[in-house]
């Protein structure tokens, strides 16, 4: 949920206060401000509901959420790494290596923290940790140029969903995990063969495919974002990729026999397994069916659902970068201060997730009587105060000057 330096807009931050960020790219703050409520959607709305006859149903939250905020998350986390390493331009050996001391000290603390949220009683799935891991494995990528990023990138999507298929299997039964998909906690460093495997290919972001998102995040913070055109091929590009293997998804599981196979192996009957193809829960041993790999459920690591969720994080991106070029460029700063609470929390990601979580904890008793959609409601409202009041102070998030902090200290120290 740490979110790294978006400089390249051509604005500045309002506010008299010095220790904000310097510039931003606004259509990166507002893409990690979409994600954010779409986790925070996630986390408290119910995937699945049976409607008024009685039958299984997805939710909004879950036909327009789940499995894409997260996936919006680390494509932007790779966005944010390439415009800290340099962007569409270069920079030095010796800056470079500031740059990746620093990011594996952000990377240390995102680590910590995310162990410590897993504490928390909240149902939560908490990604931080996996988030940590995956910016270690980027680091030696962040001298990369596009290209070279966008090969990495293409194979990566195109293969790790098979290494996947094939390697989360063996080593569930190799190793037995005892909890899969649960979010890490200090205790399971204790277990390192079971943690690494966990995180790694059988929990609920395997990091196997999920490093993906960080190359294609990568190769797209290295085009040029602030420019229009390149905002909207991005934009472009992404539609097509998430339209087209939803497509090709469903036109394979319309063959004979394919829809059939995966419920007998999923032991789900057909109302079911159309409602856990959209939530990506329930799913059970579907993936003893050969047509596992033609589904594009959520979380399911198959192909066409990689495909999906990277071409959906690319189309938000593309769409609000271009939505906020032309507020800026139609209205001006009102243009830009209209848009001041979604950016303002997409700037503080890292501080209004774990807030979200840690009220989630505090506050289960008091909110477990009321609807679920107002209490999302309160949640999405507060985050979107929070990132006006931060916007207007010109001030980082606490959690975010923290960790900036600290790894400028460390990790560029000589």
């Amino acid at each position: 949920m740490t979110q790294f330096s978006s400089r390249g807009t051509r604005h500045r931050a309002p506010g008299t206060g010095g220790s904000g960020p310097r510039t931003r790219i606004a259509g990166v703050d507002a893409a990690r401000g979409l994600a954010l409520l779409g986790m925070v959607a996630v986390h408290i709305m119910p995937l699945r509901m049976l409607d008024a006859d009685g039958s299984p149903a997805a939710t909004w939250a879950a036909a327009i959420f789940s499995g894409r905020a997260s996936a919006l998350f680390v494509v932007l986390a790779g966005v944010g790494l390439a415009l800290l390493s340099g962007g569409s331009g270069s920079i030095g050996a010796p800056k470079l290596a500031g740059v990746r001391r620093s990011v594996a000290v952000r990377a240390l603390l995102v680590f910590v923290l995310g162990l410590g949220l897993g504490m928390l009683d909240t149902n939560v799935a908490v990604i931080l940790v996996h988030y940590a891991v995956l910016f270690l494995c980027a680091i030696p990528f962040l001298g990369m140029r596009a290209r070279t990023l966008g090969i990495w990138a293409a194979g990566w999507l195109a293969l790790s969903p098979f290494a996947l298929y094939l390697a989360a299997p063996w080593a569930m039964e190799l190793l037995d995990p005892h909890r899969l998909g649960a979010s890490p906690l200090p205790e399971d460093l204790f277990t390192p063969a079971v943690f690494l495997a966990d995180l790694l290919l059988t929990g609920y972001y395997p990091l196997l495919a999920w490093f993906g998102f960080i190359l294609a995040g990568l190769c797209v913070g290295r085009l040029g974002l602030s420019r229009p055109p390149v905002a909207l091929a991005i934009g472009a590009a992404g539609t097509a990729l998430a339209v087209g293997s939803k497509a090709l998804s469903a036109w394979l599981l319309e063959q004979p026999g394919a829809f059939a196979s995966l419920a007998r192996a999923a032991n789900l009957g057909a109302e079911e397994l159309a409602v856990s193809l959209v939530t990506g829960q329930r799913l059970g041993n579907a993936a003893d069916s050969g047509w596992f790999l033609a589904i594009s459920a959520p979380h399911s690591g198959a192909p066409l659902d990689l495909l999906h969720v990277v071409g959906c994080a690319l189309a938000v991106l593309g769409a609000a970068q271009l939505v906020c070029l032309a507020l800026a460029a139609l209205l001006g700063q009102v243009g830009e201060m209209l848009l001041w609470p979604l950016t303002g929390a997409g700037a503080a990601t890292l501080t209004l997730y774990a807030t979200h979580l840690v009220a989630l904890d505090l506050f289960s008793d008091v909110s477990a009587p009321l609807p679920r959609t107002g209490l999302f409601i309160i949640y999405a409202v507060g985050c979107l105060l929070a990132g006006l009041l931060f916007k207007f102070l010109g001030r980082r998030g606490p959690l975010e000057a923290l960790v900036h902090s600290v790894s400028t200290t460390l990790g560029r120290s000589k």
